[in-house]
This record gives C-alpha cells, sequence and structure tokens, in this order.
C-alpha cells in the first residue's frame, strides 16, 4: 500500500473543518515495496498537513480543494457534505525491487488528477476519490469508496474505515499482468489482469494533541487483494504476497495558517 493511498483513504482531519490550521513535522512509515510484495520498507520523511487554506487541503500526498461545502454540520443529527477536485501522488514499482521481476519495465510514480466527494450522516463518514494518471506511471484510472466512523474523547480522536478499490485495465496491466516477454525472462506464467475490483481494506487513522500545539498520530492499513488479481502470478511469486501492510507514526507542531 502507497504512502499517498492510505492517506486517501483515511478522510479525517486533525482539525475541525473550518479552522484553516496546518501540522507540520516528522513522519517514519512502513508499507510494502510494490503492490503484491511480501517484502516491507521503512522510510522517514518530513510531515506537512492542512486544512482550509483558501479551501485547499493537504493530507498526506493527497491535494484537494473545496469547490462545495454545505450541510448542518458534523455529528449525531447533522449532515454535511464536501466535494471538489483532487491530485494525489501514487508510487510505482522498480523491477529491482525483485529477482521475479527481470525484464519487467519500472512503473513510474504516478500522479492521479481527479475529484472526491465526501459527506457525513451523523456519525457515519462516506468518501469517493477517483482520478486519471497523468505522468504516464500507470496511466490508468482508480477509484476508491470508503466508509468509516469517529470518535473523540477531549485531545484524542480515532477513527476506522474500510475501503474498496477499483482500477481500469491499464492499472491492473501495470502492476499485475505477465507478458509472454516478461514471462520468458522471469520464469512466471503469462497472465493478463481486467479491470475490476482489485483490493479492499481496512484502516485507521488516530492522533493526540498535546499542549495545543503538538499532535502525535498513528496511520495504519491493511490490505487484501481480491478477484482476478489473486491469480497473478506476481502475488503468487515466491516473494509476492496476497496482501499488504501500512504504518505510519508522526510527530508534528501545528501552525497558523491564516497568516498565508
Amino acid at each position: 500500500m502507497s504512502f499517498a493511498t492510505a492517506h486517501a483513504q483515511t478522510p479525517s482531519e486533525l482539525a475541525s473543518s473550518n479552522d484553516g490550521t496546518g501540522y507540520i513535522g516528522a513522519s517514519v512509515f512502513i508499507n510494502s515495496e510494490y503492490l503484491g510484495s511480501a517484502d516491507e520498507e521503512t522510510h522517514l520523511l518530513p510531515y506537512l498537513s492542512f486544512q482550509n487554506v483558501k479551501g485547499f487541503d493537504l493530507i498526506g500526498t493527497n491535494l484537494s480543494y473545496r469547490l462545495i461545502e454545505t450541510g448542518t454540520g458534523q455529528g449525531f443529527g447533522k449532515w454535511s457534505l464536501r466535494a471538489g477536485p483532487s491530485i494525489a501522488y501514487q508510487g510505482g514499482r522498480d523491477s529491482n525491487d525483485s529477482p521475479n521481476l527481470n525484464g519487467f519495465d519500472d512503473v513510474d510514480g504516478s500522479a492521479v488528477l481527479g475529484g472526491y466527494v465526501r459527506s457525513t450522516i451523523g456519525p457515519i463518514g462516506l468518501r469517493l476519490d477517483a482520478g486519471q494518471d497523468i505522468l504516464s506511471g500507470h496511466d490508468g484510472f482508480t477509484a476508491d469508496a470508503s466508509v468509516g466512523t469517529f470518535y473523540r474523547a477531549g485531545k484524542f480522536a480515532i477513527q476506522p474505515s474500510a475501503t474498496v478499490s477499483w482500477a481500469d485495465n491499464t492499472h491492473n496491466d501495470s502492476f499485475f499482468s505477465v507478458t509472454n516477454a516478461q514471462s520468458a525472462t522471469s520464469g512466471l506464467s503469462p497472465y493478463e489482469a481486467d479491470a475490476g475490483f482489485y483490493a479492499y481494506s481496512l484502516n485507521i487513522l488516530s492522533w493526540i494533541e498535546i499542549q495545543d500545539r503538538y499532535a502525535v498520530s498513528f496511520i495504519g492499513g491493511y490490505r487484501w487483494f481480491a478477484n482476478d488479481t489473486l491469480d497473478s502470478p506476481i502475488l503468487n511469486a515466491s516473494d509476492g504476497s496476497d496482501n499488504g501492510l501500512f504504518a505510519a507514526f508522526s510527530i508534528s507542531r501545528k501552525f497558523d495558517t491564516n497568516k498565508w
């Protein structure tokens, strides 16, 4: 699971919807080396997040704009609707990540340009993200639909969610198909992946605010591949897996975005 995807699947915010606040700090995250890999990699990266800066939100590597925002509020007995354009970075795959990918082309990083719709009905949150890669990474169209809820107790908050992921055959070809030429060099059986729902995941986002200035947050996600994807020789290779892990731990300091 990529860093961008995990954030996109957890659409909650570290502040209320109209605070205009941001957080800057550092994050350690662990995720699968690539879609279908059994191996994980660890990275230390700077962390930046902001909410409602002239209508823009940045969560992880997902930048979105609040083109539509309406409703009676968030919480029991209330509803809200937010929608607008978005762009998100998604990681790719290097052929040298695995000896089983010998002869495969690299899949470069992708910038998925599209939009989102987010709605809350009482304690239930719904979100749909969809977009087309414009960086010639996987070159495909992807969509994630999520449902979750939210609980806050003082300075502590937690949000669990579940996501189903769909992609067209261009995306699924990039990550799960094996051509005849790739089969000849890698030893994997030829395979052609079709468009469809390729994965399901459970996610959790939690954080605690410290002295109104700092926040410690944790994001975790576990993905199960599904349907035709399960038959991919890449997942069934010696270092492949039909599931994937993501976890991130961040420490950040709150700053005032109203000066921007």
